[in-house]
């Protein structure tokens, strides 16, 4: 029986990773027979650093593209195992270079030469080699590690309505979307954003939500991750506790914040994988781009000009025109998602299928 060991940061209850690690076992159950292969999380009950128990190494979703993780496959590559990047993606801050199209750019990547032959070495000697967006691959390129077969698969949190579709029936009555009702997710990246400062973000986000709510709508406030309730609790207080507001800091299961967010006109979301829960729910969204993952999946998606930067000085004037603009388009948005969705699928179900583990 070969050893499939998956990669990525769970175990610690945060939805994005828990739930790309579950598309992950899905696949392998569906494609994968049982006596032949053993698919392994890297919970941290399991000896995952020890890649030299298993045949085969995956980097998975997540931002795994960066020193730690590359320097462990390249261990594993080493050691001759099978290696398979399967809808990663890189993230850090930088500065933003100026661009003729006017969106943002990030600057040019310094890495150490050790650093960029390792990635070189594991992307080029991959079994299959899907990166999460545009940007994660003009970074390789940047580093001149860009392999001969790559491609964009889009994050692998996009395969839920692939593989098995969502009832998109709201959990209650009150969250039909005749009551106008905006979804606002917000938490905390520890400061470790563009601008450097939240409360500063949260301030121009509480300045949304106050528009929002002359213009008529209700507020659904929710986090994905527990560490991000005492700053959703801060932003319920500067909008005044008003009644329209919902504040929610549970944190469900995908499923059922797809279920939840149905009923919604659109959302505006702070973390990546909040953004991809409206997206399995086929509900508009607007990203805050706090970090370069945010502008990776977007561009991917082709919904550039549905990101604001959080240290963009016009946040809050921006998040309240793109959420109502975005909403106005639901019809062209949710086409633009069943694109990405079945993109998605088509490139990540390849080393299943072609039984490439």
């Amino acid at each position: 029986m070969r050893k499939v060991l998956y990669l990525g940061w769970i175990g610690f209850n945060n939805l994005g990773d828990e739930w790309m690690w579950e598309m992950f076992k899905t696949l392998a159950d569906t494609h994968l027979a049982k006596e032949e292969y053993q698919a392994i999380p890297s919970l941290p009950s399991v000896e995952w650093k020890k890649v030299g128990q298993y045949d085969t190494i995956v980097l998975g979703g997540g931002s795994l593209i960066v020193p730690g993780y590359v320097e462990l496959v390249h261990d594993a590559l080493e050691l001759g195992k099978t290696i398979v990047i399967w809808g990663s993606g890189h993230d850090r801050l930088h500065k933003w270079v100026p661009a003729i199209d006017g969106r943002p750019k990030p600057e040019a990547a310094a890495e150490s030469a050790a650093y960029r032959q390792k990635l070189k070495d594991i992307l080029e000697h991959s079994v299959y080699c899907g990166v999460r967006g545009p940007w994660t691959r003009d970074y390789i390129e940047s580093l001149g590690a860009l392999p001969k077969r790559m491609e964009i698969s889009g994050d692998s949190a996009m395969l839920m309505n692939a593989l098995k579709p969502m009832s998109t029936e709201p959990l209650s009555n009150s969250q039909q979307g005749d009551n106008r009702t905006i979804g606002i997710n917000w938490g905390t990246s520890y400061n470790r954003i563009y601008g450097g400062n939240e409360e500063e973000v949260e301030d121009r986000l509480a300045e949304t939500g106050r528009s929002l709510l002359a213009l008529g709508y209700k507020l659904h406030l929710y986090s994905v991750w527990g560490p991000d309730e005492k700053a959703l609790a801060s932003l319920y207080r500067k909008l005044g506790h008003d009644e329209r507001v919902t504040f929610d800091p549970k944190v469900y299961s995908a499923s059922d914040y797809v279920r939840q967010l149905s009923g919604f006109e659109a959302t505006i979301n702070l973390k990546l994988h909040a953004n991809l829960l409206s997206a399995a729910a086929n509900v508009p969204f607007v990203c805050i781009g706090y970090r370069f993952k945010g502008f990776d999946l977007m561009n991917g998606l082709d919904l550039a000009d549905w990101i604001v930067a959080s240290d963009d000085r016009q946040l809050a004037d921006k998040l309240t025109q793109k959420v109502q603009a975005a909403a106005a388009w639901r019809e062209g948005y949710v086409g633009k998602l069943e694109e990405g969705r079945q993109a998605a699928y088509q490139s990540l179900v390849k080393p299943f299928a072609e039984k490439l583990f």
